[in-house]
C-alpha cells in the first residue's frame, strides 16, 4: 500500500492533550488497512500514547470509513496536596456580643480565651501526597504539582510525639496561635467569687471567673479577664479585653481599665477606661473614657448622666431621660488629650536637648584623650555621661511612644460623630472637638456632625 499517511487517515487530537481522534479514509484498491501500517502513521501524525488498540482493530476489521473515533486516552496529572495541620482547638473568636432576634444583647457568646487540657492533642501533622505524573496523547509528560511540607510548630506548652505528627498540651491553660506559632499559657480561674477569702488577684495571664468581683476586690492582668457574675465596687485591670457578662454595679467606686476592648452587659455609678472599643446595653451615671468608639446601639441600650468620651465616635440607642438628668456625650479632640499632647512634645523636646548635650560632652572628653593621649574608658565623667545617655534615651523613647499613640488617637478621631438612633432628652450635652451643643427638646433619630465650627442636628443615617 503506497499512500501517504495523509491520504489513509486524519487524526485531531484535543487541547488538553488529553484524547486524540482518527478517523480513515476509504482505501484506494479497496483492500483492507494493515494494523501495524494504521499505528505507525497514528505515530507520525501525533498520536504516540494511550493508544486504544482494540478500537483501532475495530476500524480496521470493520471498514469504519470517514468516522472519527476515540481511539487514544492519556493520562491525566494528580497534584500532590500540601502537608497540613489539623487544629484541635478554636482559632475564630468571637470578641463581640451579638445582637438577638429580638433586639437584645448576649454576651455570653462572647469568645476571647481558649482553654485546652493538659495531654490534650491540640493539632495532628499530616504529610504532604506526592502526587503523579500523567502523559499526553501525544507523548508529552504533564507534571504534577508536587505536595510540600510544612515545617514544624514551634512554641512552648506542648510536646511533638516521636513521629512529628501529633501536639500535646503539656499544660492546662490558654492557647493560642500567631502564625507557626503556638503558645499554651496558665490561666487564673476562680470557681466562685472574688472576696477576702481569695484575696486580690495579680497574675501574669488570662483570669476567669465564675462568680462576681465583691466590693473591695482587685484584679489586674497581662491578658484578659472574663466575669462571668456582677462587678461591684472593685477595681478590674486588664492589658487585653475585659469581658464583663453579668455587669457593673460599682457604687461610685468601680474602676475597669483596659488597655483593649470592654464588653459589660451594663455599667453602673463606675470610672471606665478603654484602649479600644466599649460595648454594652447600658451605662448609668458613668465616668468614661474610650479611645475608640463606643457602641451601644442594640435595642433599648441608652446612656443616662456621666460623662462620657469616645475618639472616635459614640453610636446609641437612647441618651438621657424624661428627668433631664445631665448626661455629657464627648468625641473627637479631648481638652484633656490635647494638653497631654502638648506635655509630652515637652517631654521629647527636652530629652533630645539633653541627649544632644550629653553627646557634646562624651566628644569632647574623647577628643581631649586623643590629644592628651590618655585612656579615658574608665574616666568616672565619661561613665558618669554614658548613664546618663542611656537614661535619657530611655525616656525619651517612653515620651515619643506615649506621643506617637496620642496623636495616633487625634488622627483617626478627625470626623467623630454621635449618632443615637432614637431617643435623645434634654439635659444632653453633645461636644465635639471641645464645642458644645445642649439638647433643648426631646429629638429622635438624629446624628451629631461638627460643621462651620458648630455642632448642629441631621437625621441619623441607618
Amino acid at each position: 500500500m503506497a499512500q501517504k499517511a495523509a491520504d489513509v487517515l486524519s487524526v485531531r487530537i484535543t487541547q488538553d492533550d488529553m484524547e486524540g481522534y482518527m478517523s480513515l479514509r476509504i482505501p484506494e484498491d479497496g483492500t483492507k488497512y494493515d494494523f501495524n501500517t494504521v499505528m505507525t502513521m497514528m505515530n507520525a501524525k501525533g498520536i504516540r500514547y494511550g493508544v486504544k488498540e482494540n478500537v483501532v482493530r475495530e476500524m480496521i476489521e470493520k471498514e469504519q470509513y470517514n468516522r472519527e473515533r476515540l481511539v487514544a486516552v492519556g493520562v491525566a496529572s494528580q497534584d500532590g496536596i500540601d502537608g497540613f495541620f489539623q487544629l484541635n482547638f478554636n482559632v475564630d473568636f468571637n470578641c463581640r456580643p451579638t445582637v438577638r432576634a429580638d433586639g437584645s444583647v448576649d454576651y455570653w457568646n462572647i469568645h476571647v480565651v481558649e482553654i485546652v487540657e493538659e495531654g490534650q492533642v491540640i493539632a495532628i501533622y499530616h504529610e504532604p501526597i506526592t502526587g503523579s505524573n500523567g502523559m499526553g496523547v501525544s507523548g508529552k509528560p504533564k507534571t504534577c504539582k508536587r505536595g510540600r511540607p510544612l515545617p514544624p510548630m514551634t512554641g512552648r506548652g506542648f510536646t511533638r510525639s516521636e513521629d512529628g505528627k501529633l501536639y500535646i498540651a503539656d499544660v492546662t491553660g490558654k492557647i493560642e496561635k500567631n502564625g507557626n506559632r503556638i503558645q499554651i499559657s496558665p490561666v487564673y480561674e476562680v470557681y466562685g467569687n472574688v472576696d477576702l477569702k481569695t484575696g486580690n488577684i495579680d497574675f501574669r495571664g488570662d483570669v476567669l471567673i465564675h462568680g462576681n468581683v465583691t466590693t473591695g476586690s482587685e484584679i489586674h492582668a497581662t491578658g484578659t479577664v472574663t466575669v462571668d457574675g456582677i462587678v461591684e465596687a472593685a477595681i478590674i485591670e486588664a492589658d487585653k479585653d475585659i469581658v464583663l457578662r453579668g455587669g457593673v454595679l460599682g457604687k461610685g467606686k468601680a474602676v475597669i481599665s483596659s488597655k483593649s476592648n470592654i464588653s459589660a452587659k451594663f455599667i453602673e455609678y463606675a470610672t471606665v477606661k478603654a484602649e479600644g472599643f466599649l460595648e454594652a446595653s447600658s451605662a448609668l451615671d458613668c465616668d468614661i473614657e474610650v479611645h475608640d468608639k463606643i457602641l451601644m446601639s442594640s435595642l433599648n441600650s441608652t446612656i443616662v448622666g456621666g460623662n462620657v468620651y469616645a475618639a472616635r465616635g459614640i453610636e446609641l440607642y437612647n441618651c438621657g431621660n424624661d428627668s433631664e438628668v445631665h448626661t455629657v456625650l464627648q468625641v473627637g479632640m479631648d481638652k484633656v488629650m490635647a494638653a497631654e499632647v502638648v506635655r509630652l512634645q515637652n517631654i521629647v523636646r527636652e530629652k533630645r536637648g539633653m541627649l544632644d548635650k550629653i553627646n557634646l560632652g562624651l566628644k569632647q572628653i574623647e577628643e581631649l584623650a586623643v590629644t592628651k593621649g590618655v585612656d579615658i574608658s574608665k574616666d568616672e565623667r565619661r561613665l558618669g555621661l554614658l548613664r546618663a545617655k542611656i537614661s535619657t534615651q530611655a525616656d525619651l523613647a517612653k515620651g515619643q511612644e506615649e506621643l506617637d499613640y496620642y496623636n495616633t488617637i487625634i488622627d483617626s478621631s478627625k470626623g467623630a460623630t454621635v449618632a443615637i438612633t432614637n431617643q435623645v432628652y434634654p439635659g444632653v450635652m453633645v461636644i465635639i472637638d471641645n464645642i458644645a451643643a445642649h439638647v433643648k427638646d426631646v429629638q429622635h433619630s438624629v446624628q451629631f456632625i461638627l460643621r462651620e465650627g458648630h455642632v448642629i442636628m441631621i437625621p441619623v443615617e441607618f
